[in-house]
């Protein structure tokens, strides 16, 4: 019971921080609307939206695996989450549609755009993290690290099927065999291998720094 009012107190706190990035971010968007009268960065909203589906699941798994270690039906969400934890990533992607030539025009996109990222990879760390937690307790440290270096260079791949050869999430199902066929193409190309040890690399970073800046302000709790 008490681990039961633990991971709900920490859900909340993680909530609200979530919650008002998200909100911000949102607004931010609306005021372009508003002042430019255009949707063309409208799109933004859906990418969120998909940033969010992994962290709902990590957070439902975390908080089921408390009451029942394995299922089946975790292991099915679990493998829905993989497919979709690249999404909170992808939003930094997004910088590409940042060009204009007023001055404050590009700061505001800059700013909206920034707010955004951010949002997408609070999710995608937060997400990781409750997974992280759920592997270490199962498999020793070793494994759990392997998971998270794995992890962050599957969602770079992921980022570059997104970004660079116009996949989604939805294509495993509705798309499967050009899915497949097409990282059978791209898998060993220099351009894919590049883009993934970038990308990879700073999700592993973003995590690590997350992780251990974490582990500090539980100790000093502690003490």
């Amino acid at each position: 019971m008490n681990k039961l009012i633990t991971i709900y107190v920490l859900n909340k706190k993680q909530n609200s921080s979530l919650f008002i990035l998200s909100i911000l971010s949102i607004i931010l968007l609306l005021l372009r609307v508003k002042i430019t009268h255009s949707i063309y960065l409208l799109f933004l909203l859906w990418n969120l939206f998909l940033a969010l589906i992994p962290y709902s699941i990590s957070s439902y798994i975390k908080f089921d695996f408390s009451i029942k270690r394995s299922n089946l039906k975790n292991l099915i969400y679990l493998i829905i989450w993989l497919l979709f934890i690249p999404n909170t990533f992808y939003l930094i992607t997004d910088f590409v549609h940042l060009h204009h030539n007023n001055l404050l025009q590009y700061i505001f996109d800059f700013t909206l755009l920034s707010s955004f990222t951010i949002a997408g990879f609070y999710f995608g760390i937060l997400s990781i993290h409750d997974i992280h937690k759920l592997v270490k307790s199962i498999y020793s440290r070793r494994v759990s690290n392997a998971f998270i270096i794995s992890i962050s260079y599957l969602c770079a791949f992921g980022i570059y099927l997104g970004r660079i050869l116009r996949f989604n999430s939805w294509d495993i199902v509705s798309n499967p065999s050009n899915l497949f066929y097409s990282i059978l193409d791209c898998l060993f190309e220099i351009e894919t291998i590049i883009f993934t040890l970038s990308f990879g690399s700073l999700i592993l970073i973003s995590y690590s720094i997350t992780y251990q800046l974490t582990l500090k302000n539980k100790l000093h709790e502690k003490y």
